[in-house]
């Protein structure tokens, strides 16, 4: 997951309910969808018969009866709620304008709406999706509702004390139930929604409803005509066919569509749900308008009047922002901690150095001992060691008794002696005689104390 992607994710964490209703032309369908934080479980979904609307009164009781009794049996919270109606229901419109327009398109398409629906302005409410088509125009998908329509559902949601936030259609639900299955497997979303006698044709593209068209509904002999219906849907919007990954639901039999292929949505893997998956087919749409209550759906449609909706849809929830409050107390206690810690393991290193200063001194002052001695030992090892060892030997003898030498230093050939005798002049005598040194000489005055004369005498070894 991307940087990106887990901020989205976190934006949408909450601890919220929401309610799912669609209504068909037959049927009502109710999911109670409940988020966790991250988790999202469906805890109920009823799929319930509705009279013909030929019979308006008993139609709406029986929708008030059902959503009423469901929400008590449940305990539904029904602060969010989300109504999806039929694509029978709703008109749209294809309209390509100028690059320019995008810059102020809610008031372009204001000021042009009566010119674009078959309705007088005042009856419908619209929303819209555009995209870029070529490099000087774009394309918008103008989705509208009748007034009538929406005030009709929204008075029998209210009698059971339900007042939606949203609604949108079947398509656009069952797109948002596709993407939260197969986690935004980054696909075209191609959808063959049958709702009666025709089937809708809809293309979702990142959250985007691209084009949503009736066709005749699918039977087994128009499959070659439905193929080439959806491929010409395909070309007009650019959608190469391995581009699309195709869903059905509410078709009998699964379609081949020319080789676009597709597959029930009730085959879809329902693995980022928590708890029990097995709900009714017929309850799928109504679970994709929970998802959408819950803050987890994909497609931005809604065709509530804004005055109707009752709060803002997006931003930070009040449990977001809790979570992310909470997420900034643990970062903050985590970072004094790590500074807490530092600073112990800086004062206990200290004091570890500290320590093992003198110890490291003393190391030192041993190295430079080692060194001196070595130096020494160098001197020392420059000449023959068997050689000085005669020396001495031939000193002691040449010597008088009645002198000794103080000091005695041997280097590169050379001699200096240090010592006392009765006459000095007697040991440069004896030292001539002997046919290892030569040059023997005074290196300074001798001096006398006593009965004995000082002397410092220097000799040249012979080779």
């Amino acid at each position: 997951m991307t940087g990106a992607e887990f901020v989205q994710r976190l934006r949408r964490a909450d601890l919220v309910e929401g309610l799912g209703v669609y209504v068909s032309p037959t049927s009502l369908a109710l999911a109670h969808v409940r988020k966790r934080v991250f988790q999202v479980s469906v805890q109920a979904t009823e799929v319930s018969a509705l009279p013909a609307a030929a019979e308006p009164d008993r139609r709406g009781a029986t929708f008030v009866n059902a959503v009423t009794r469901f929400v008590e049996e449940h305990h539904v919270d029904t602060r969010r709620a989300s109504l999806v109606l039929p694509r029978s229901l709703a008109m749209f419109n294809r309209v390509v304008l100028p690059l320019a327009a995008s810059e102020n398109l809610a008031q372009v398409l204001e000021y042009e709406i009566e010119n674009l629906i078959p309705m007088p302005r005042d009856e419908v409410h619209y929303d819209f999706t555009w995209r870029p088509h070529g490099d000087e125009r774009i394309e918008v998908l103008l989705m509208c509702l009748p007034l009538a329509v929406i005030r009709e559902y929204l008075d029998l949601l209210a009698q059971a004390d339900v007042h939606p936030r949203r609604i949108s259609l079947a398509s656009v639900a069952l797109a948002e139930y596709a993407a939260f299955c197969a986690n935004g497997n980054g696909r075209v979303t191609g959808l063959l929604v049958n709702e009666g006698e025709a089937m809708e044709v809809a293309l979702v593209r990142a959250g985007r409803l691209l084009t949503s068209q009736f066709l005749p509904a699918f039977s087994g002999q128009t499959e070659a005509v439905l193929g080439v219906a959806i491929g010409r849907v395909l070309g007009e919007h650019r959608v190469k066919g391995d581009e699309v990954q195709f869903w059905s639901w509410g078709v009998d039999g699964t379609p081949d569509v020319s080789g676009f292929g597709s597959a029930p949505l009730t085959d879809l893997t329902q693995e980022h749900f928590e708890g029990p998956t097995a709900w009714p087919a017929g309850a799928l749409p109504a679970v994709g308008a929970g998802l959408g209550a819950v803050r987890e759906g994909s497609v931005s449609v809604n065709l509530l009047p804004s005055t109707e909706r009752g709060g803002s849809e997006d931003g930070l929830s009040l449990a977001t922002l809790a979570l992310v409050g909470v997420m900034g107390v643990l970062l903050l206690v985590w970072g004094i901690s790590a500074l807490v810690k530092d600073e112990l393991l800086r004062r206990s290193v200290n004091a570890d150095v500290a320590a093992i200063l003198p110890k490291v001194d003393e190391v030192r002052r041993l190295q430079d001992e080692i060194a001196n001695l070595n130096g020494q030992i160098e001197i020392l090892a420059s000449g023959d060691d068997a050689r000085a060892t005669d020396l001495l030997v031939e000193l002691t003898e040449l010597i008088p008794s009645d002198a000794y030498l103080t000091t005695l230093t041997l280097r590169a050939g050379r001699v200096t002696m240090d010592g006392h005798a009765k006459s000095a002049s007697d040991i440069i005598t004896a030292l001539e005689k002997s046919k290892r040194f030569k040059k023997v000489s005074f290196s300074s005055p001798t001096t006398r104390a006593g009965d004995q004369e000082r002397f410092a005498l220097v000799a040249e070894l012979a080779r």
